[in-house]
């Protein structure tokens, strides 16, 4: 018999994660390495935020074998954090998206923390935050 598995390992619902690149290339590097494996190993839907204007380069990189998981892109132009939640809060709602991948995302306080935390326990999603170090 078939198990099913509820929770994905290092994708903890409830939890944000936030993941540090050296350089830009390699942050969208990881980002599409991340995203291939929840389309295609985990079959999960996964929405990604790109706020450098990198989600054609990401979907190029991304190799989507899975007939019944998407991957939803966004160009966000406007980096204010609450738009940003609006709209995951939005997906995920709709159609069903279990991570969240923001690009890009510099910065962040401890507010904003706090409310991507909140994003994601009472939406029981995972959300992953990936950012790289200007020099």
């Amino acid at each position: 018999m078939a198990e099913i598995i509820y929770q994905i390992p290092g994708f903890e619902k409830g939890y944000v994660q936030s993941v540090c690149s050296s350089y830009e290339a390699g942050a969208i590097y990881l980002a599409a390495q991340t995203v291939s494996d929840l389309l295609n190993k985990w079959n999960t839907n996964v929405a990604f935020f790109s706020l450098s204007s990198r989600n054609e380069a990401l979907q190029e990189l991304v190799k989507a074998d899975s007939c019944f998981a998407r991957l939803f892109t966004v160009n966000q132009k406007n980096h204010n954090l609450q738009v940003i939640i609006r709209k995951a809060k939005g997906m995920i709602h709709r159609k069903s998206v279990r991570v969240i991948v923001i690009e890009g995302l510099s910065g962040l306080d401890a507010t904003g923390k706090r409310w991507l935390e909140q994003l994601a326990k009472s939406t029981q999603t995972s959300i992953i935050v990936i950012s790289y170090e200007q020099k």
